[in-house]
Order: C-alpha cells, then sequence, then structure tokens
C-alpha cells in the first residue's frame, strides 16, 4: 500500500510541474506542491547499523560530532579565536618583558630587546 501512495504522490508532483509549474493551471501547481510537500514530511532518515562482535574487557563509546558551524556563528567563533590568540601573545610578550627586568634589574624597554635600548640611548646622547 505505501509503494501505490508513493507512486501516487510522485505522479501528482511530476503533473503538478508539468500542468500547474508549466501549463499556468494554479490547480494542478498546488496538488503538486501538497504532493510534494507530503511526500518531502514522510521521508525517514537513513538508519545507520554498525555490527561487530566485542570481546570480553573491550568497551563500547558512542560519540555524536556536530556540524561545524557556518555563517555568522563560524565568523564569531573565528573572532574570538583570533582574540584569543593575540591576548597569549600579549601575556607571553608580558611575561618576556618580566623575565628581562629579573635578569637585569632594570626595567625593560617596550620592545623587549636590552640591545635596541642601548642603540637608542647612545644614538640620543
Amino acid at each position: 500500500m505505501s509503494s501505490l501512495f508513493q507512486r501516487l504522490a510522485r505522479n501528482l508532483v511530476r503533473r503538478g510541474i508539468r500542468d500547474g509549474l508549466l501549463g499556468g493551471n494554479g490547480i494542478w501547481l498546488a496538488l503538486g506542491a501538497g504532493a510534494w510537500l507530503v511526500r518531502w514530511l514522510a521521508r525517514t532518515p537513513a538508519q545507520r547499523v554498525v555490527t561487530e562482535s566485542i570481546r570480553v574487557g573491550e568497551t563500547i563509546t558512542i560519540t555524536s560530532v556536530p556540524a561545524p558551524p557556518y555563517g555568522r556563528r563560524a565568523r564569531k567563533l573565528d573572532k574570538a579565536d583570533r582574540a584569543d590568540a593575540k591576548a597569549a601573545r600579549r601575556e607571553v610578550a608580558r611575561a618576556r618583558k618580566r623575565a628581562i627586568e629579573r635578569v637585569t634589574g632594570a626595567p625593560a624597554d617596550a620592545s623587549g630587546s636590552d640591545a635596541k635600548a642601548a642603540k637608542r640611548d647612545t644614538r640620543g646622547a
């Protein structure tokens, strides 16, 4: 009985396209669109079945991987990742500067290089 319904719906969709969309008859267009909607709503997702032997001591882990983000959400996540990376670089620079100050005993310049600071001091004198 199911195949009869599918065949009927398929024929209604075809006639809806032929006589309704191409022929200009609004009734057949509406019937075809309705049949297509019913077919679309009645479809079932494909089931995945895995059969495997499990030995004593083995475990099963079932996971679901979400789809990767796209569009605005992906751009927002990329922006957040870039901001995190920038903050991490700043923290590394600060830690390097603190290490230089600890070793030399003098405050480090903004560039973080004692050689550049010495060059700058001799140029200004």
